[in-house]
């Protein structure tokens, strides 16, 4: 007995390569999506465990500068308490001050009062901790 759809077998169904190579693009731009999606939740990771360390660097000399000046009846200017952390933390990246102080007053440690504006405009403020 001969089998007569012996060399058809296949011929019916698509082509698997044709099908392979037409879905490349969607299959590439899947795996990169998920790529970038990786490297975003690894950089976020790095960037929050940077900011903790940095709070645990910086927090504790912002909030003493502030107190010195507080046991002393002065204001803690925002300026000279940036200088004297950066004498403090002379290994400190530049922009530590300020990340730093953003974190403490989002978590309501320390508050800063803006003033009025002075000679040609120019505005100061002053840090106060808050006493929880």
């Amino acid at each position: 007995m001969v089998n007569t759809n012996a060399f058809s077998s296949g011929t019916q169904e698509g082509n698997w390569w044709a099908n392979y190579v037409a879905t490349a693009p969607e299959r590439e731009a899947k795996k990169s999506e998920e790529e970038a999606a990786r490297v975003s939740a690894q950089r976020a990771m790095i960037d929050r465990y940077q900011r903790e360390q940095a709070l645990k660097y910086a927090a504790p000399a912002i909030t003493s500068v502030i107190q010195t000046y507080t046991v002393k009846g002065e204001m803690a200017d925002t300026d000279t308490v940036a200088s004297d952390v950066s004498q403090m933390l002379p290994d400190a990246a530049p922009g530590l001050f300020r990340q730093v102080l953003d974190d403490l007053k989002s978590q309501g440690k320390v508050y800063e009062v803006q003033n009025a504006p002075g000679f040609m405009g120019m505005r100061s403020s002053h840090l106060y901790l808050v006493d929880r």
